[in-house]
């Protein structure tokens, strides 16, 4: 799964979402990046240390991911929050089936 500029995966975002609109889904996640503790141990122990965020989006057999910097952050969810808008046409709702509803304090009468 290569690493995708932040602009190459809102684009490749939105075609798997065209992708999906008839059937299928897409699976997004973002969690904090961590980094590699064997690599640079010094990241850590900094509690100043802004940490990127690590985006994976995952539509089919498709796999596609971004690390957003903190300073990129507000721009990105402004994009992301637009192609989800986009996009949300194609969610459909729940049916669900009604329940006959009993009413409070009736007493089964005997005859």
């Amino acid at each position: 799964m290569p690493i995708l500029s932040n602009d190459a995966f809102l684009s490749q975002l939105t075609r798997l979402y065209e992708r999906s609109k008839e059937s299928g889904t897409v699976y997004v996640t973002m969690k904090r990046y961590a980094y590699d503790k064997r690599k640079d141990s010094s990241a850590l122990s900094d509690p100043d240390t802004e940490y990127r965020c690590l985006v994976r989006a995952v539509g089919g057999s498709t796999k596609i991911s971004t690390l957003v910097n903190p300073q990129d952050t507000d721009r990105f969810h402004d994009a992301y929050t637009n192609i989800i808008r986009l996009h949300m046409d194609s969610l459909k709702k729940k049916e669900r089936t009604k329940k006959v509803k009993k009413p409070k304090g009736a007493v089964a009468m005997e005859s």
